[in-house]
């Protein structure tokens, strides 16, 4: 049984991957180096610093500290971890809504994790040169989709909690976490039916925000990655790269 499992989660022994790799920390900084040196991409102006900027972000946050640990396993040990460590994220969030617990340390939590996702998904574009390609990008895809719900649910989690504290947040208060799910992922589609609308300054920016990031995702992300749907994985295409 355990066998079973094991290759129903993992795949075939020999369709694993087993690139070498070295640890994240490390490999972060040679491409922190090798962004700064520009020698094999020309960016310049803005661009350079916004690759600078995403590249030394990563270092805060705990993302690639599960890389960097569970990396010395192996590739296919740090995919999952990461998996893992995605799921978690997700996880936690659905918990906070269910238990009803928004505060300001959850909401801050939030905030943190909402970053991390937000500044992961603009490495994937504006850094996919220095890192090798993606084991699948229809991997990528699925997990992209997940990147979605888990922003739309941190939204929910900061409408539930703002909308509890300020008396003049939205137009009438939420009854339960389904209403701030609700009105989350009717924001997010740009929709508006109208029962729950923002009122105060804060709550307009957040409804921007979440808009303006509702556009990118879809415009930018998502035409990205589909456009490359039908490439092989690099672990077993003809022409393979490393992982660094």
């Amino acid at each position: 049984m355990k066998n079973f499992f094991e290759i129903l989660f993992n795949g075939q022994p020999n369709a694993r991957p087993k690139n070498k790799l070295y640890p994240a920390y490390k490999n972060h900084c040679l491409n922190i180096c090798r962004i700064w040196k520009n020698k094999k991409y020309n960016d310049f102006g803005t661009e350079r610093i916004i690759r600078l900027f995403l590249a030394i972000s990563q270092f805060a946050f705990p993302g690639l500290l599960v890389k960097h640990i569970s990396g010395k396993k192996g590739l296919l040990v740090r995919k999952i971890a990461v998996e893992k460590y995605v799921w978690f994220k997700l996880l936690f969030t659905i918990v906070v809504l269910i238990v009803n617990i928004p505060n300001g340390l959850i909401t801050g939590i939030t905030f943190y994790f909402l970053a991390e996702t937000i500044l992961y998904l603009a490495t994937l574009i504006y850094l996919s040169n220095e890192f090798a390609e993606p084991i699948s990008y229809r991997r990528s895809i699925t997990f992209l989709f997940l990147n979605f719900i888990e922003i739309v649910l941190y939204f929910a989690v900061i409408y539930a909690d703002f909308n509890n504290r300020y008396s003049d947040f939205l137009n009438s208060k939420f009854s339960n976490s389904t209403d701030a799910v609700y009105f989350s992922f009717v924001t997010s589609a740009t929709v508006g039916y109208g029962d729950y609308c923002p009122v105060s300054q804060l709550a307009k920016r957040l409804v921007i925000f979440q808009i303006i990031l509702f556009f990118i995702f879809v415009g930018l992300y998502l035409n990205f990655f589909a456009a490359r749907i039908q490439n092989p994985t690099y672990y077993n295409s003809e022409k393979k790269k490393g992982n660094r």
